[in-house]
């Protein structure tokens, strides 16, 4: 038989999410479950570590302990005998408590987890514990290049000193802290203002047990104000770390222009045809053609927040002594995009089939929609990138390329072993600074050498 084109299938949000909420007036978002007996349960507050510095540091901390009546391990036995587990976490922005598995012990699961942020008891013995883990994934993360370059030198790279990276706390102020004072920052988690998201077959079950259990206090309390953490300009900046290893990897980062929903389709095609994967511009130019990396790639990366600069970044891992000419054809190729019309129409059309085969579902739906609406985006924007993208030939793309990437100004990040690298010719891109990476990741006070 045969077999047509997959047809895109693009989310109706405002059908697909239920609003409703509870006799406190705490919203509740949901999605029915069709398919099994499975529910998960989410207490989001739009606060993180931003708001709260020790905020990720005391979620951490709740996995390891008890309450008045029941140990570490008790607890863990009472939620495995429900069929039901509980997860908190907290990242820069937002917070979150949630529960999830069988929708029959949603009730009884609920008053466990209650019980649980209510009651539980801190331990020093557990905390000494729980920093060991902390400071032995630091030490481990020391060891890993890619972590090196991707998240210390990139987040340097953007925001300089004072960035969300660097916003932790040191070896000695994570022994000295209390962990009572952590355990109290879970306590009054709930006194804050909060929304739900439910996944499951019985709403109105759930919002009857929330209404039982998920005791709040009249007024919720507004979040403390976010540490703003300002991103830099970027050029005439070499940051280097000094690393024991084989080859040298380098990565340019370009600042943008505020993102814009506009160019969601032409990005996605760029990345596609310039920068990403072995039929790419630059992979065959700089890898296959000239032979002069083991890896090369860039992309157009939007923001993920209305308001914040989209970045260009472009990635090279090769030999020592041929960085400076990998370098060199980078940075011809990010000022003069070649047209290559067949490998364009492949890009194309592999940017509409991805989009086509792409299906928004179940719990997801709701996770997208935030996602979205942190670009300030209320509807499945994919079918106008869909439609743009149906229509877009390579002028338009060379003329993104022109307005949003042509002549961007790059701070470079390189690490490799300093006496196999040319340091003069790092010098010609622009101020070098060594760095080392305890400095980088905040673990320590380290001067910056100039």
């Amino acid at each position: 038989e045969k077999v047509g084109d997959i047809q895109p299938l693009f989310v109706d949000y405002n059908k697909e999410i239920q609003k409703s909420n509870l006799k406190n007036g705490v919203e509740v978002a949901s999605i029915a479950n069709k398919t099994n007996d499975l529910f998960n349960l989410n207490i989001l507050f739009d606060m993180g570590s931003d708001n709260n510095k020790k905020l990720t540091l005391a979620m951490g901390y709740l996995d390891y302990l008890g309450t008045d009546k029941l140990s570490p391990e008790e607890v863990k036995k009472e939620f495995y005998k429900l069929g039901v587990s509980y997860s908190v976490s907290a990242n820069r922005d937002k917070s979150y408590i949630s529960l999830s598995g069988l929708n029959e012990n949603l009730l009884k699961g609920l008053e466990l987890l209650e019980n649980l942020l209510d009651h539980v008891v801190a331990d020093q013995e557990t905390y000494e514990k729980y920093v060991a883990t902390i400071l032995k994934s630091r030490q481990d993360g020391k060891t890993q290049k890619r972590n090196i370059l991707f998240t210390g030198l990139q987040s340097y790279a953007k925001y300089g000193e004072n960035s969300p990276l660097r916003n932790i706390y040191s070896a000695d102020e994570l022994m000295k802290m209390n962990p009572e004072e952590l355990v109290q920052i879970i306590k009054d988690l709930k006194g804050y203002k909060q929304r739900i998201f439910y996944y499951g077959k019985d709403v109105d079950g759930a919002i009857a047990a929330l209404d039982n259990s998920h005791q709040l206090p009249a007024a919720l309390k507004d979040y403390p104000a976010a540490t703003e953490f300002k991103e830099v300009a970027t050029g005439n900046t070499v940051n280097f770390v000094n690393y024991n290893m084989v080859q040298a990897e380098m990565l340019l980062l370009s600042k943008g222009e505020n993102f814009d929903s506009k160019d969601m389709a032409y990005a996605n095609v760029f990345n596609s045809y310039f920068g990403s994967g072995l039929s790419s511009i630059v992979f065959q130019e700089i890898r296959e053609s000239k032979s002069l990396a083991y890896s090369a790639a860039a992309i157009y990366r939007l923001a993920s927040k209305k308001n914040n600069p989209d970045y260009v970044l472009a990635y090279i891992g090769t030999q020592a002594n041929k960085l400076p000419q990998a370098v060199d054809a980078m940075l011809e190729l990010m000022n003069d995009m070649p047209e290559a019309e067949k490998q364009f129409e492949a890009a194309k059309k592999a940017a509409l089939k991805s989009i086509a085969s792409q299906r928004i579902t179940k719990s997801n739906i709701f996770w997208n929609y935030e996602d979205l609406q942190k670009r300030g985006i209320d509807h499945d924007i994919r079918k106008e990138m869909y439609a743009e993208i149906e229509k877009m030939n390579m002028a338009d793309l060379k003329t993104f390329f022109n307005d949003k990437i042509k002549g961007g100004e790059y701070t470079v990040s390189v690490i490799g072993k300093k006496d196999d690298l040319k340091m003069e010719a790092l010098k010609k891109l622009g101020n070098v600074k060594e760095l080392d990476i305890d400095y980088l990741f905040n673990y320590k006070n380290v001067e910056v050498k100039q």
